[in-house]
């Protein structure tokens, strides 16, 4: 009995081996040609997947919303712009006070005419006021010991500009132009009645409002317009025909 039982034991061990064999070698016997490294068959295009190497890539397709690229803008070509102005210099156009080169005269009248030098008569016509200022007034006088209103203005403007003017004011008045106090120029002659209503009495307008004539009180002086005296026995303004032409 026991010889049976290992006779049968030997035989059930040998047919469990034989079938084992045959499962392991079943998936050989389906390969054909040689077995393929593990490396190589990640590599091979062979054992990608079918998808991936059967099929192209489908390009890829974007809607207009999302497909849109913005280019950026060309940069401009020449010198940057910039919102900041840069700051120029300002060149001045105007005539630079000239106190450093002024004369002795011309300081003195600023002075007396309250202004500054460049806004002063040219210096011809104050030269040839200057020796008679202080000069005692004297009626129907002519010299610097005593002169008179219209023979004061007759002598400047004969020294300074060569016009031969009237001896008296009332005849100086008739000979002059009518002009605007609005439009008063250095040079031009004021008219006053100081005595009755007619003319009796001249001087040259300056500038800044003011004007140079023999006073009776003072003699050759500078007065302003504005003065209540003057300006109650104010005449009329007269500019000597010609006068545009003056320097």
């Amino acid at each position: 009995m026991r010889t049976l039982f290992f006779a049968y034991y030997f035989l059930g061990v040998t047919a469990f081996t034989l079938l084992s064999g045959c499962s392991l070698l079943a998936p050989l016997s389906k390969q054909s040609g040689p077995v393929v490294p593990e490396a190589s068959r990640k590599a091979s295009p062979e054992f990608l997947h079918p998808v991936a190497v059967d099929q192209p890539a489908s390009p890829v397709t974007m809607s207009n919303s999302s497909a849109k690229v913005r280019k950026a803008a060309p940069a401009p070509v020449g010198p940057s712009v910039s919102n900041t102005v840069p700051v120029q210099p300002a060149t001045l156009r105007y005539t630079a006070p000239q106190i450093e080169s002024a004369s002795a005269v011309q300081l003195k009248y600023a002075v007396l005419l309250d202004t500054e030098v460049e806004q002063l008569p040219p210096s011809a016509l104050l030269e040839q006021i200057d020796p008679w200022m202080g000069v005692p007034y004297r009626s129907g006088g002519n010299t610097k010991a005593g002169v008179d209103c219209s023979s004061f203005t007759m002598q400047v403007f004969e020294q300074c500009y060569g016009w031969k003017l009237p001896r008296t004011s009332k005849q100086q008045y008739s000979f002059c132009e009518r002009t605007d106090t609005a439009a008063l120029s250095y040079g031009d002659l004021l008219f006053y009645a100081t005595r009755g209503r007619s003319v009796s009495h001249v001087g040259i307008y300056l500038g800044n409002g003011k004007f140079v004539h023999a006073s009776v009180s003072s003699g050759v002086t500078v007065s302003d317009i504005a003065d209540p005296y003057y300006q109650k026995r104010f005449v009329s303004a007269g500019r000597v025909p010609g006068a545009s032409t003056r320097q």
